[in-house]
This record gives structure tokens, sequence and C-alpha cells, in this order.
């Protein structure tokens, strides 16, 4: 358990001198793995992640004997510096496109100093699992990436939601509003003007059209305004180095369906050679983004414990 691990906090350095802080959980007894685990923030809710989600983490990895940090990227949290972005869309755009590697740099520079090791499995829920994904691009310590809700998307507050809003997402949505229509809460909620009435409308107007015609090269794709390339680079330089990736998602999950539809769909071809030795995929039925029941929260961490039994 993690109250039985050795628990120290900790402060580093990045390389712009902010002190960043977090903590450091090491197996007090037991063969302690030659992999390090670094659990990146998923943005705003910091080391902690929602509904705690990343001590549930920490408690079973440092069972399996894994030495584990969790620590708060620079002017978030208990770290030093400032976050310059007024809105929460523009700073998760920023995040989506490198923000935090840098720190994530920092962190695995700290972990092999302090703790002797040289290759890492990093990454988290949505912003923390991309953001571990780009590091990976950038240094070859990391040897695996874990990503529980991985974004392709991009956020901004010059973005429309409603022109990128995924065609499998709109059907769910669809198919929810017509099961809600004997229901008095959700009439009550409509004529007290509650509910969101442009994401219902486009999702009642809009059908799916899969198209018969066969992509040949991905870029030669008509993409949505908001795919981040980023995403590609990144999962074809893990898929080139074969290493290993666990992608979780929640079934309710909105960026599952642009997950599929923006880049599954898109690189078929591609991840035809990026076989399930190296590519874990696990979808939790019903689940929402955050995995905020314990049934769902359980769920991901026994897929978590399989994985790392079966690769360290």
């Amino acid at each position: 358990m993690i109250e039985m691990a050795k628990m120290k906090a900790v402060q580093f350095e990045n390389k712009n001198g902010y002190q960043l802080v977090g903590i450091l959980h090491e197996p007090f007894s037991g063969e302690r793995k030659k992999a390090g685990v670094i659990l990146l923030s998923p943005g705003v809710k910091m080391r902690v992640a929602p509904h705690r989600m990343y001590l549930e983490i920490t408690e079973k990895l440092v069972e399996l004997g894994f030495s584990v940090l969790r620590f708060d990227f620079y002017g978030l949290g208990d770290s030093q510096g400032e976050v310059e972005d007024k809105l929460l869309a523009d700073l998760y755009g920023r995040i989506q496109t490198g923000m935090y590697v840098d720190d994530t740099v920092a962190a695995m520079d700290w972990m092999q100093a302090e703790c002797g090791l040289d290759k890492f499995i990093v990454g988290g829920l949505c912003g923390g699992a991309i953001t571990g994904l780009l590091c990976g691009i950038k240094d070859e310590r990391v040897d695996s990436l874990i990503g529980i809700g991985i974004p392709v998307t991009l956020d901004s507050t010059n973005m429309d939601r409603m022109e990128t809003l995924s065609t499998g997402y709109l059907d769910r949505l669809r198919k929810g509003y017509v099961k809600k229509i004997f229901d008095p809460k959700s009439w009550f909620r409509l004529l007290t003007f509650q509910s969101d009435f442009k994401v219902m409308f486009k999702s009642l107007h809009s059908s799916r059209k899969p198209s018969n015609k066969k992509v040949e090269e991905p870029d030669e794709c008509e993409v949505r305004g908001n795919y981040n390339h980023l995403f590609t680079d990144g999962f074809l330089s893990f898929a080139q180095t074969s290493r290993r990736m666990l992608l979780v998602f929640g079934g309710a999950d909105r960026l599952l369906w642009e997950f599929e539809e923006q880049f599954m769909s898109r690189y078929a071809e591609k991840l035809k050679d990026y076989n399930e030795q190296y590519l874990e995929f696990h979808k939790i039925e019903n689940a929402n983004h955050i995995l905020s029941l314990p049934e769902w929260k359980a769920e991901m961490l026994g897929c978590l414990e399989g994985w790392l039994k079966r690769h360290y």
C-alpha cells in the first residue's frame, strides 16, 4: 500500500530555474524495477489528478516494485512560475503542443541522478498522456507510455467547439436524447433552458455518413481543423522505435471517438506494422473521461497491472 512505501517531498529545477515540487514513492522492500514511473499532471488538477486517481495508480505501482514520481509542472500547484493563459482552453492547447515536455525531461534527469534509473514509463490522464507522448520524441529514456484518455485534438478559444465534434460523439448524444423523451427531469432542463441547445440541434440534425473512398495516404485526408498533428509524430516515433503504449479510454469519453475517427481510421495502414506486442488498447464501457466511478477506476488499474506484469 502507498502508506507502506517510502514517501518524501522533493524539489528539482527545470531548465528555466523554476523549482518544481513533487512526491517520490519507493518500495520499502523487494526487488525494485529497473524502470521508473513518472505520472504527469493532466492539467490544473496537478499531481493528484481528478478524484485522487494518481494516488491509487501510485499505490498499485509501488506494490509492483516501481519507484514513482508525481510532481507539479511549473505554474501549477506547489511549483514555482506563472501560467500566462487566462482561459483553460488556451492552457490545454499549449499543453497539447508540448508546453511541459521540458519539465518532464527535468523530472527524468532528477530521478536518474537520485534513484539511479535510466529508463522511464511516463504518462497519465489526458494532458499528462500527450505530454508523455511528445516527450518520447525528444528523449530516448522514455521507454513506455501510459495514456488514459489521450487527446488527439487541440483546445483553444479560437476553435468553434461545435464544428469539431466527432460524428461518433454526436451519434451517441442523439441516441441519448431519444431515450430521454419520456424523462420528466430532461424536459425540466429543456424548458428551463439548462440544456445545451446548440449541441442538441447539431446532434439531431447530423448523421454518420461513412465514406466508401479508400484513403491511401493520411496526408491527403481532410481532417478537422483542430487535429493535433504532433500526436501523429509522437505515435509514429514510438512505433518506429518499438516502444510500448497502453492506451485506455472511457467508452463515453468524446476523446475516444476523436481518437478513432481522426487517427485510427486514417492511419490504419501504418498501424498494421505496430502490432499488439507494443500497442495495447482498452476501452472501459460507459466510463467517462476521468473514470469517476470506483468500478471504472478498478478496471483501469487491473488493465495497468496486467500490462506492467507482462512487460516489466
